[in-house]
């Protein structure tokens, strides 16, 4: 577009005109350039006729938010309505609040393609605000193009904010203004920042709140040296300052990465700002202003969502290890799973991966820890792994790894006691085990899965409450079987985890077939009360029953009997008993 040049050669822009107006909310306006050129959005007064202006060899249009064109640029004629959102401009009022953006230039938002041509110059200069008043990071980030969407260019910006030294990485947090703080009620903000305060409320502060900002930002910088830096565009007044509560109980580390974080994200999204989406065909398109609705449409009504509990890392991890210290060989077959939880929020809502660490790394370093930590107990391992995923993790504030292990038995050699030296042949049932915490304290649960058990005798049904649904007959002789699922947690912080787990299965041997059975709850409750009688590092432990049912089948219309031999074992439906039994 012909006009006055404020920024690079590549692209020329015309001053903004102003609004005879004050202290009025801002609403989102949209400019047309009567040659069709697209330049992004617009912010005036609703209701206020913009002064005139011209530009040599262009005409411009300011619509208002009922999509009506309300000026022209040499008239100020009113014309049919109309409806764009194709270019944006702040009109700065006469009588101006903190939170109007001055008058300037007019950025036009750039296809990637150009972007990537752009001179390291012309580059630096139009995303000199993408980094607040540190524009030698896009001089960085120039020197890694072509870029191949806008958010490899926005993670690129988000990594050169974090990729300098400590004294750079805290310089960059410093440049950042006070939330509601002096350069906001100077007027002296970024046109950024300006825009993006507002854009939270902030412009719109009660005395209690600026109250409540000031000593936010007085304990930030008594306590950090710091500004409180936040992605205010992804938050409202409530939300910034439950997040600025919550971060003083930092340490400095963790604040210095929390607030490099938050400027990722911002950079995020200036950069989008400024970027051209374009069509599959490569066409310009027109994103349509969300604050005017299109004809007929229903008003939208605002949808607040925010991340709930989430994880993530690598599973079915099998894991095999061969101890071949001597020539009698060990083994430990394990299927590993591991999970990291802590502000993964970026990653989620906008797209932004820094601070995660790629699953196949996950699984990668379970295999190289195993090789001189996997010497005892899975529990113990477990434990390693937490520290680990704990220490390593950008963001990461606690870890979970679960276990599920095979046990293998010697084959046995004619003559010889103990089997043989190194062949081996796989048993039930399996042995699991789950180790969470921060890296400091953890949660220990061990477990037993698919231990199959029979009994077929001593146990019996009957006494039961009937209804007029009822159809099963009461027994006193049956056949009882299950698949024990067992796990419980310990009273003790380290115990040995391997003897614990051998005395649990020989008490669940021992004490299944020891009684008759008046149902599968009367033996839960025997099976936990033994297992808490014999191992005092348990606190509690709990059994999943599947009640695996064998049906006496009829041979009578064979002109046969069945005195209790023949069976027909159901594998659907049953029932299925659970509890916990703990200690009083």
């Amino acid at each position: 577009m012909p006009g006055a040049a404020n920024g690079p050669d590549e692209f020329r822009t015309p001053p903004a005109p102003t609004c005879q107006s004050a202290s009025f909310p801002i609403r989102r306006f949209s400019l047309v350039p009567f040659s069709g050129h697209s330049i992004p959005g617009v912010l005036c007064v609703p209701g206020v006729l913009c002064q005139p202006f011209s530009h040599t060899g262009s005409v411009c249009f300011v619509n208002n938010s009922e999509g009506h064109r309300v000026a022209n640029s040499t008239s100020g004629t009113r014309a049919a309505p109309t409806r764009s959102a194709r270019i944006e401009w702040l009109y700065k009022p006469f009588n101006r609040s903190p939170y109007h953006l001055p008058a300037g230039r007019v950025t036009p938002r750039l296809t990637l393609e150009k972007l990537n041509t752009l001179s390291a110059g012309a580059f630096t200069a139009y995303f000199a605000g993408v980094l607040e008043h540190s524009p030698q990071y896009a001089a960085q980030v120039a020197a890694g193009r072509p870029y191949r969407d806008a958010g490899a260019l926005a993670q690129a910006f988000a990594q050169a904010a974090q990729g300098g030294s400590e004294a750079e990485q805290l310089a960059l947090i410093r440049a950042h203004p006070d939330l509601a703080g002096k350069a906001a009620l100077a007027g002296d903000l970024t046109p950024e920042s300006a825009r993006e305060q507002a854009s939270a409320g902030l412009d719109r502060l009660s005395a209690a709140e600026y109250e409540e900002f000031h000593r936010l930002n007085a304990a930030y910088h008594d306590r950090f040296g710091l500004p409180f830096v936040v992605c205010v565009r992804e938050h409202d007044k409530a939300s910034i300052f439950a997040a600025a509560r919550e971060r003083l109980s930092h340490t400095p580390e963790q604040e210095r990465r929390a607030a490099l974080h938050e400027i990722g994200r911002i950079a995020r999204l200036r950069v989008l700002d400024l970027t051209e989406v374009s069509s599959p065909t490569g066409a310009t398109m027109t994103v349509p202003d969300p604050s005017v609705p299109a004809p007929g449409a229903p008003a939208a009504t605002p949808v607040r969502v925010r991340l709930g509990d989430n994880n993530y890392g690598k599973a079915d991890v099998r894991l095999f290890k061969v101890f071949r210290d001597s020539p009698r060989h060990e083994i430990r077959d394990v299927w590993v799973r591991v999970g990291m939880r802590g502000e993964f929020d970026a990653a989620h809502e906008v797209g932004d991966n820094t601070d995660l660490v790629a699953t196949d790394t996950v699984r990668n370093t379970i295999y190289a820890l195993a090789r001189d930590r996997l010497t005892g107990s899975v529990e113990e391992f477990g434990k390693d792994l937490v520290r680990h995923f704990v220490q390593a993790g950008p963001r990461v504030g606690g870890a979970y790894a679960t276990f599920t292990q095979h046990l293998w038995d010697r084959l046995p050699v004619p003559g010889q006691d103990g089997g043989h030296d190194h062949a081996f042949a796989r048993q039930m049932p399996k042995r699991t085990a789950r180790v969470e915490g921060d890296g400091q304290h953890f949660t220990v649960e061990s477990g037993i899965d698919e231990l199959f058990i029979l009994k077929t005798t001593q146990s019996g049904w009957a006494g039961f409450h009937r209804d007029r649904f009822t159809t099963l007959p009461e027994t006193t002789d049956r056949i009882l079987a299950t698949t024990v699922t067992a796990r419980w947690t310990y009273r003790e912080d380290a115990p040995d985890y391997d003897a614990v787990w051998a005395r649990v299965y020989g008490t669940l041997l021992e004490v299944f077939p020891d009684h008759y059975s008046h149902s599968m709850q009367h033996t839960l409750y025997r099976l936990g009360e033994a297992v808490l009688t014999r191992c005092p590092e348990i606190e509690r432990i709990h059994f999943s029953f599947p009640n695996r049912h064998h049906i006496p089948y009829d041979l009578s219309r064979f002109g046969l009997e069945n005195p209790g031999v023949i069976f027909h074992a159901d594998a659907e439906p049953y029932g299925v008993i659970e509890g916990w039994v703990e200690r009083e």
